[in-house]
Formats: C-alpha cells, structure tokens, sequence
C-alpha cells in the first residue's frame, strides 16, 4: 500500500467522510427535538440541551483536541474521533432519560471536536500549497452537505422510525470512516511513510508532493514530543468557555440580570484569568502566542467568527420569519432554507480553486461583501415578497459565505507552521463554532429588544417585521465588517516561514496582490 503522501485525495475522502458525519451529527436531531420532548416529557427549555450539549461540548474541546493532534499525531487523534463519536450516538440512541441523552451528545460532541480540530490540518499536509484553497474547499462542501441534507433526514427518520433513528444511522458511517482512516491516515503499511504509519505529524506530504519545497520532515517535530501536554490549560479552557457561553446563550431565557447570568460571567471570567496565568506559565501553552500573531491567521479567525454570527443571526429567525410573517408550512419553508447552504455547497470548491490561482484575499473580501449584500436584501424583502425576490436573497447569502469560506480556511492554514496545524484547524472551528452560537443568540436578543415579543410567534405582524428588519440590517453590517477585516493587507514578512510547508507562506504573501502564488 502506497503512503498517505502520495495519495492526497484518499486522504481527503476520508477527511470528507468525518466533516459530513459531524456536521450531520449537528443538524440531524433538529427537527427531531419535539419528538425527544414529548417522549420523554419534559418542556421546551430543557429539551433544548439536546442541541447546546453538542455544541458546547465541541466548542470546550476543539483547541485541547487539536494541540493533542499537533503532539501525538493529527491522524491517531482524528481516527480515534469516529469512534468516540460512534459510541456517543449510540448511547444517545439508547437513552433513557433525558440527563442521559445531554451526556450522551456531549460526548458525540468530543468525537465531532476530535475530527474538526484535525480534518483541515490533515487535509493541509496531504496537498500542495498551490492546491490547498480547493482541497480545503471540497472538504467545506461536505460540510455544508451534512448541514443541509441533516434536517430532512432527521425528520424522514424521526416520523419512521422514532427519534432514536436519527442516532443509530451514525454508527455505519462512523464505523465506516474509522476503517478508512486507520488505514489511509494513520495505520499505512510497511511501504508508508514512518512518521505517518505511527500517527506523527503527516504534515511533510505536502512538501513531498512540491518540488520547490524543502525535503519532507518524518515524525513529529523535533523535541514535539519531548515537551509535556499543557494539562492544566486544557482543564481551564473547557469550563471557561462553557460558562461564558451558557451565559451568552442563555441570558434571555434567563434573565442577563438573573442571577444564574450573572454567577456563571463571573465563573467564565475567573476561570479565564486562571487560563491565561496558566499558559503563561507553561513551557508549552494550548494556543501558541506566536501563532496567534500571524496577522493572517488573526484576521482570518475574526472574520470567520463574524460570517458565522451574521449568517446565524438570519438562520435562527429565518423560521419563524417564513412560518410566522409569511404563513408558509413547515415544508415549505424548510425547502426555500435549502436554497443558502445549496449555494453554498456548490461554490466552495470554485472559490477554493480561485483562491489558489489569484490569492486568498480578493475572493474573500468578495465573499463578505456579497454576503452582507444579501442580508440587507433579506432584511429589505417586506411584508409581502415575491418568491423570487425571497429565492434571490437566500442565493445571494449562500454566495457570499462560499465565495468566502474556502479562501479564509486557506488564508489561515497557510499562515500556520507546520507543527501548529492542527492547533490552527482547532482555533478555525472554534472561531465558527462560538460565531455560530454568539449568533443565535445576539438574534434573539436583538429581536426582542426591536419589539419582536416572546414568544416570536406570537408578535404582532407589524412588529414581527420591523424587528425581523432590524436584526438583519444588524447582521448585515457584521458581513460589512467581516469584509473590512478580510481586505487589510498582510505585510510580506507577517508568514511564518514554515506555514504550510514550502510554498505556503507566498500564498499568504500573495493574498494581497491578486498574483498567482509562487
């Protein structure tokens, strides 16, 4: 069997195969959720850590899980990925009680947290960097897959066969991709590579497969290894950010004055004081801090993180915009929500490739122009649109987030040494996945402080509008300084010489000029 090296686009499939299953794994039980709370009895609140267990969970272990990848192997942790991500769906398949099915989620969520902290970095040192935007960007359309084909699965599995389809159908998949990557990523055979047949870093394919680059580096980086696990930062960052985000998230349910808000603000601060004291401390801190001065790879997670608050801002009132204001069914408008992600799917791999040959920065800014174009259009629509003027904003907003993610996710693995990938792809899904949930709940907060109501559904049609108008206008101008930040230039020598092996730093350096890298 040949070595991962020279097959970039096995690697790739298998990289796909954990992306779609994750991001599946978050928007398949959506529309299942009335079916758990009727069964078994509990109200709205508490059925929704159903969805909040999976997210949170990702979001405290995306950076431990990819600074474990960076020293023991990107390939060893993310194969391990599917299996814990198996046995999370199955015990939630099997769930009793509500309490047993959040921990259940929680710890899919862990599984999903070890594959999207390693999927890009693996898919980074399997191609070279003059093919990096499109890999990166084929893997972003599986994502979008799973996220858009996630909710009518769900729903034709739930009114089958009961909720508990909508876990099951996880194990095949996952036991599926385990195989796969033990076998193309991590386990090889006696002709692989050495460093990639343990599990080390297989980050010297990409260097292999680039004539200009220098020789391809076996095994971890020197003294990787040698360097102990920042235990103590791991520790701190999860419940850290867990309580600011339940804060964040749950402040208007509760009350932002409540005292639960409050205690758990204070918590989250102390805890991230403790944090940073720690990785000040540490001969070898989670998040490194000349990473995180790679004004690339800064300005690339910032603007990641506002594409997702404002694409989520549209997506959590978007429901009730189209069932409420509008009077559709609920078919009806789950198929015009498929319109944005359906965009999205089929751009990404286009714009990757663009980014490949003109440079990460122009597509992007493009992207979040587009984006903030198609938000204001979406707030603009009125009470009455027509379906075509409705279709027209949704395809607008699915534009501008494909335009943008493939060359950002190259902008900032590109800006990253080679054995910090994985800390890198851990920090990209962390800029996404808090986005995504600051979103959702910057919306609903907005909405209401506008005159929407609670519940939502209940508003007046007038209010209902003006606010909907609002928040979208709000969200809009998130994209509008997401594209700002996206079109400062990088400065020639801001790239770390080892990002993304070989030629990596001159498509960061190129970012700016529009000029095809290297």
């Amino acid at each position: 069997m040949s070595s991962p090296a020279t097959r970039p686009y096995a690697v790739l499939g298998v990289v796909a195969v954990g992306t779609w299953m994750s991001a599946l794994g978050s928007s398949l039980i959506n529309v299942a959720v009335p079916l758990v709370r009727r069964d078994l009895g509990v109200d709205i609140g508490a059925a929704s850590w159903v969805l909040a267990a999976y997210s949170l969970s990702v979001s405290a272990l995306l950076l431990p899980f990819g600074r474990l990848g960076d020293r023991h192997g990107k390939g060893r942790v993310y194969a391990a990925g599917f299996g814990v991500f198996g046995v999370g769906s199955a015990l939630s398949a099997l769930a009793p009680t509500l309490a047993s099915l959040v921990a259940a989620r929680a710890l899919q969520g862990a599984g999903a947290a070890m594959l999207m902290a390693n999927g890009p970095a693996l898919t980074t040192a399997a191609f070279p960097p003059a093919q990096r935007g499109r890999a990166l960007g084929l893997q972003a359309t599986a994502t979008y897959l799973g996220l858009s084909l996630g909710p009518s699965i769900g729903g034709w599995l739930a009114q089958r066969a009961g909720w508990h389809a909508a876990f099951w159908i996880n194990l095949p998949i996952a036991a599926l991709g385990g195989l796969l990557a033990r076998s193309l990523v991590w386990g090889g055979s006696a002709s692989a590579t050495p460093g990639i047949a343990r599990g080390a870093d297989p980050g010297a394919s990409a260097a292999a497969t680039d004539a200009a680059s220098a020789p391809p580096a076996r095994g971890a980086p020197p003294g990787a290894r040698a360097r102990p696990f920042p235990w103590a930062s791991a520790l701190l960052f999860g419940p850290a950010i867990t309580a600011l985000l339940v804060a964040v998230t749950r402040g208007q349910r509760w009350g932002f004055q409540s005292p639960r808000v409050i205690g758990l603000l204070a918590l989250g601060a102390v805890l991230a004081a403790a944090f940073v004291r720690a990785e000040r401390r540490s001969p070898a801190p989670l998040i490194s801090g000349a990473l995180l001065m790679q004004p690339a790879l800064g300005r690339g997670l910032v603007a990641a993180f506002l594409q997702y608050a404002a694409v989520y801002m549209m997506l959590f009132l978007l429901p009730f915009y189209l069932q409420g204001r509008l009077a559709m069914s609920a078919a009806d408008a789950g198929l015009v929500m498929t319109v944005q992600p359906a965009v999205m799917a089929v751009l990404t791999a286009t714009s990757g490739w663009l980014s490949d040959r003109i440079g990460t920065r122009a597509p992007a800014v493009a992207g979040m122009a587009a984006l903030a174009l198609g938000l204001a259009s979406v707030a603009l629509l009125g009470p009455r649109p027509e379906r075509a003027g409705l279709l027209a904003a949704l395809a607008l907003v699915g534009v501008g987030s494909g335009l943008f993610t493939s060359p950002n996710n190259s902008r900032i693995m590109g800006a990253a040494p080679r054995d910090q990938q994985g800390t890198a792809a851990g920090l990209l899904a962390e800029a996404r996945n808090v986005g995504m949930l600051c979103g959702v709940a910057a919306s609903g907060a907005m909405f209401a402080a506008l005159g929407g109501g609670q519940p939502i559904e209940a508003a007046g049609g007038g209010a209902l509008g003006a606010a909907f108008q609002g928040t979208m206008l709000a969200a809009s101008a998130l994209a509008a300084l997401g594209a700002g930040v996206s079109a400062a230039r990088t400065t020639p020598g801001s790239a770390h010489p080892g990002a993304g092996g070989g030629r990596g730093s001159a498509v960061v350096r190129g970012e700016s000029s529009g000029r095809v890298p290297g």
